[in-house]
């Protein structure tokens, strides 16, 4: 077993227990397809795709294929600095507008999803600055919405234990409940309410996910629609956060093409724009801002945010390769029959096992929820023993810290038996659980 000592690798998020049981067999060394291997040779079917972004599986030839041809013929480029990027970056922006919605025509890439969300509110202020409207600075979010960690994606995040562990965070952020824990029985929901409390001519932007990551609550139509109008009328950008639910997650290349009447003013997107097989995300924007942008009316000067990998050459490649595969092999289809398979496979799981009390699936991203037969929701970590349990049956899954929930995002290639295996190892986990069986490795005890 390894001396916790003796692990260089330091990560946050990893608790001491789990180091202290971490075992050289754990690690892993393999994928193939839509499965990992683990060095101890286990394979496990991918639940989770990685962390949500390996949305190809991980034999994707098309894509490995557009990477090693990349680094063969321009290892390195940006999009940052100094005005000249790669052909192949500037080819990649013009596929992924043309499967975006209407209006949405510029794209700035960026490299990771926290740094796509700092750059769309840095963006929304610069405007605000740019015409003379410093007044309007405040950025609304949802609580319970994610949108990465750090000083500032992490203060936009609506999980407050982000916002405490380090000291001051980018100020000037607000939070209102979301429609799943608050409803809006007058017909206002509570982000309008709060906003309109506050000042509609002091808000800058407010950034939704139009499926919640923490839990997998949809925001419905109407709600989005109702959202939308409020933030017209009262000339609020509306960012929504794609990062998890673009690039093909819930059977389209985004969430907002599937909601009518519905085009939000930026868009940020990550994950599975390169099917997690090199960091990318970017930033998506209407036109309308773009021209904002470059309007001299206040003098000429740039929004200078960024980063030396930006628009990085590889990346880019690996991005077109991935608009390809969507476009042209059937993979958003795949998802949408995968969906209906799933679905109607939790939906009989849920017929024996009433601990599951909610449902949520668009796409291949569906949230499980549970709870005692008081009614009273499992704590996070009986979850967690869930999560485990369904490893220890050979598929892996998510389950968060915020809700009792589990989070079931497998790759969007996934086959009819693979979700069949899921579903059959699913039973199986439950029936652990509440039986008391836990896994027997001491990672899983550790953890447990």
């Amino acid at each position: 077993m390894i001396n916790p000592a003796q692990y260089s690798m330091w990560n946050s998020g990893v608790p001491r227990p789990y180091l202290k049981a971490l075992a050289p067999e754990d690690m892993l060394t393999e994928a193939e397809g839509v499965r990992v291997r683990d060095a101890g040779g286990r394979w496990y079917l991918d639940g989770r795709s990685g962390l949500w972004n390996t949305t190809l599986g991980y034999s994707n030839q098309r894509v490995k294929e557009a990477i090693k041809n990349q680094i063969d013929r321009l290892p390195f480029a940006n999009s940052y600095g100094y005005g000249r990027p790669a052909e192949v970056t500037h080819e990649c922006a013009n596929a992924l507008v043309a499967q975006l919605p209407d209006g949405i025509d510029w794209i700035r890439f960026a490299s990771n999803g926290a740094q796509a969300v700092e750059t769309a509110v840095q963006l929304s202020r610069f405007l605000r600055l740019r015409h003379g409207h410093p007044e309007r600075s405040a950025v609304f979010a949802m609580w319970d919405g994610f949108h990465g960690q750090g000083p500032g994606a992490g203060m936009v995040t609506g999980v407050s234990y982000l916002h405490h562990h380090t000291g001051p965070m980018l100020p000037g952020i607000h939070h209102a409940p979301g429609p799943f824990s608050s409803p809006n029985a007058d017909g206002v929901s509570e982000m309008e309410r709060a906003i309109s409390e506050f000042g509609p001519e002091r808000v800058t932007a407010v950034i939704v996910e139009p499926i919640i990551g923490e839990g997998g609550h949809i925001l419905s139509n109407e709600y989005l629609g109702s959202l939308a109008r409020f933030c017209r009328a009262h000339d609020i950008h509306l960012i929504f956060d794609e990062i998890v639910t673009g690039m093909g997650r819930v059977g389209a290349f985004t969430r907002a093409e599937q909601i009518p009447e519905v085009t939000p003013d930026i868009i940020t997107l990550g994950k599975g724009i390169t099917s997690g097989y090199v960091p990318m995300s970017a930033v998506a924007i209407h036109d309308r801002l773009y021209q904002q942008l470059h309007d001299n009316t206040t003098g000429e000067f740039a929004l200078s945010v960024g980063s030396t990998n930006d628009g990085h050459a590889v990346a880019a490649a690996a991005a077109l390769a991935v608009i390809d595969v969507l476009t042209k092999d059937g993979v958003l289809e795949n998802v949408r029959q995968r969906s209906a398979d799933l679905v109607t496979g939790l939906g009989k799981l849920q017929a024996r096992h009433p601990e599951i009390t909610a449902i949520r699936c668009q796409g291949l991203m569906c949230g499980l929820e549970f709870g005692d037969e008081d009614g009273a929701p499992w704590a996070p970590s009986a979850a967690n023993k869930l999560r485990l349990a369904l490893e220890s049956r050979g598929v892996l899954s998510s389950s968060l810290r915020v809700a009792p929930n589990l989070m079931l995002m497998p790759p969007l290639v996934v086959t009819e038996a693979d979700v069949a295996e899921i579903v059959e190892a699913l039973d199986g986990a439950i029936t652990d659980v509440k039986a008391g069986r836990h896994p027997e490795s001491g990672f899983a005890k550790a953890m447990g």
